[in-house]
């Protein structure tokens, strides 16, 4: 093999690299499809704390849905939104959708302990009384 070969061969295999290499970059969000990371809360915890905050990350996403309810980002991609847990053990679904219609989930699950619903209670107003008769509760206005 001459010179001129071996230079023609290295240049088209090195225009072609760029081409694959370029095509992936311009097609990464494609690829990848959505996704969400959760910062806050982990999976599985238990709480005494009614009011939580769900906060994380997301890529390549056109739509946010928070237990059903839209979300919005920021520019960056980060999100920020309160709950307030039901006694006992809760569900919550965070979902997202990229513009190709491609979708990811990401399920939280945690248990809200006797103590956080007595603190719950306090906060709403109701109080809850042993009586010899039984347990009465009184909703104050």
């Amino acid at each position: 093999m001459d010179g001129r070969t071996i230079i023609k061969r290295v240049l088209i295999g090195m225009g072609i690299a760029i081409v694959v290499g370029y095509s992936y970059f311009a097609l990464e969000g494609y690829v990848r499809g959505p996704r969400i990371v959760i910062t806050t809360p982990q999976s599985g915890l238990s709480t005494t704390t009614a009011w939580i905050t769900v906060a994380g990350r997301t890529i390549h996403t056109s739509t946010l849905t928070l237990n059903g309810a839209t979300t919005s980002p920021d520019l960056a991609g980060n999100f920020s939104e309160s709950l307030l847990l039901a006694p006992g053990y809760n569900i919550m679904k965070v979902a997202a959708a990229d513009r190709y219609g491609r979708t990811v989930e990401k399920t939280i699950e945690m248990t809200l302990t006797e103590s956080g619903i007595s603190n719950l209670e306090y906060r709403m107003g109701t109080t809850t009384q042993a009586t010899s008769t039984g347990t009465s509760t009184l909703r104050t206005l």
